[in-house]
């Protein structure tokens, strides 16, 4: 009998924490859902909605290089006779560079040109044919001379020509022809003139050397066949893209028309189109900002590894890549071929747009809400419509008027909202963690990376 009442006491006890618990949680839920009335606290951050331009980038890194850069070989090879440039020289394009010994080229110029002629007369002889021969006959009419009427005469023999023997002799003149065009082209690669204006980085032999020839072309962006080892054009160690290292019996380096070849994640690289404008910032010369515009975007991805360089958007452990071609619009004469480089490109640009800084907006896709902080210190949850998400700044499109004062996300689990990081109920949706600074205004961010967009 002494065991029930305490029974009953337990329950009853049970019961009362129960209500007390289902009491609290509904308060704090009611605390995190009801914005109309509660005020700001102190210590958040509170930013006005400005009107400027959004900007989106994407950042990658590369080398310079230019298009008319060439490292130039003899066509034909031999012994160095003349060497007429130094490193440092400028020299205009059609500038005789250096001579081989064309001795033994003139030479057999010389025998084709024979072969040529006898072709030509062989080929004469069988068009003329062979005259046939006929002889006059007893029985041919009006022929006689009966009754000493005068025979009428014998109609002159004409040529004939073996078609069989034609076709040979017009074979043969044709590669006697081209023996001489080979061989005057011959002659002609004993001497290596400049293809491009520019400046001589490297001259890879002496007088005296022997050098090997191409046999077709005098131009190379790879391996030449100079004698003793072809001095590379300079190039830059560490980046993540840099264009073929040029080899040649002479390379030559021309700023004009400078380009650069940019890797970018495979994130980014999906939103580099040919036109978009871009600015190059030497990693050398910090201080150098150049501008530029996307010629191209490859579709094969380059090697795998981290990407170097940039404003850290290039995840580190991404094994794609894909590669850039860009334009250089700024002057170029000061600028070096292999200069490493960082590489931002605008992929997104509203200008005279509402802003509020990124870390301002919570939600994802169309359900995005910001706290608007009324003038008598209390906050309201808005609804807004992102248009451009910028690199730290959000275009509003609706739901805000400029001058407007909107509050920072708190991203800290010890700060306010009933200790829910942002402001959202468990299950509501979390704010999104993007890269880039959660100042306020409006206007191009100024350190690399546009992503980090979570």
């Amino acid at each position: 009998m002494k065991v029930l009442p305490r029974r009953r006491k337990a329950v009853l006890l049970n019961s009362v924490l129960g209500v007390a618990v289902l009491a609290g949680a509904g308060g704090a839920y009611a605390a995190v859902t009801s914005h109309d009335s509660a005020p700001a606290r102190s210590g958040e951050r509170t930013v006005a909605v400005t009107k400027g331009t959004v900007l989106a980038t994407v950042s990658g890194s590369g080398a310079l290089s230019s298009p008319s850069d060439a490292g130039v070989n003899f066509t034909t090879g031999g012994r160095l006779t003349e060497v007429d440039v130094k490193p440092g020289d400028k020299v205009a394009r059609g500038q005789v560079l250096g001579k081989v010994d064309a001795t033994a080229a003139e030479e057999t110029l010389t025998q084709d040109e024979a072969s040529l002629a006898a072709a030509q007369a062989n080929l004469t002889k069988v068009r003329e044919g062979q005259p046939s021969s006929s002889t006059a006959s007893g029985s041919g009419g009006g022929s006689s001379t009966r009754g000493g009427a005068v025979a009428a005469p014998v109609p002159a023999a004409t040529p004939t020509v073996d078609p069989a023997q034609l076709a040979q002799a017009e074979a043969q003149l044709t590669q006697a022809q081209n023996a001489v065009d080979a061989a005057r082209r011959a002659v002609e690669g004993t001497t290596l003139k400049a293809p491009v204006a520019g400046t001589v980085a490297s001259v890879s032999a002496k007088v005296g050397d022997t050098v090997a020839g191409t046999g077709s072309g005098g131009t190379s962006g790879g391996g030449g066949g100079s004698g003793g080892g072809a001095n590379s054009a300079s190039s830059s160690g560490g980046s993540a893209s840099t264009s073929a290292t040029l080899s040649g019996f002479v390379v030559l380096t021309d700023p004009a028309g400078m380009q650069v070849t940019a890797n970018f994640s495979e994130a980014d690289a999906l939103k580099v189109k040919p036109g978009q404008a871009a600015t190059v910032t030497l990693n050398a010369e910090p201080g150098t900002v150049l501008n530029a515009k996307v010629l191209a975007v490859s579709s094969l991805p380059v090697g795998g590894g981290s990407g170097s360089g940039g404003g850290g958007n290039n995840n580190a452990g991404s094994a794609v890549q894909y590669a850039a071609t860009l334009t250089i619009t700024s002057p170029t004469a000061q600028l070096r071929t292999g200069l490493s480089a960082s590489i931002q490109v605008v992929t997104g640009e509203a200008s005279g747009a509402l802003s509020v800084p990124a870390a301002a907006v919570t939600g994802t896709g169309a359900n995005r809400t910001v706290t608007v902080v009324k003038a008598d210190g209390s906050t309201v949850r808005t609804p807004v419509t992102v248009g451009l998400e910028g690199d730290s700044v959000d275009q509003i499109l609706s739901g805000l008027d400029e001058g407007a004062q909107v509050q920072l996300t708190s991203v800290s689990a010890s700060g306010g909202n009933g200790g829910f990081p942002s402001g959202a109920f468990p299950g509501g949706g979390a704010a999104r963690t993007r890269g880039g600074s959660a100042s306020g205004g409006s206007g191009p961010r100024t350190g690399g990376g546009g992503g980090g967009r979570g």
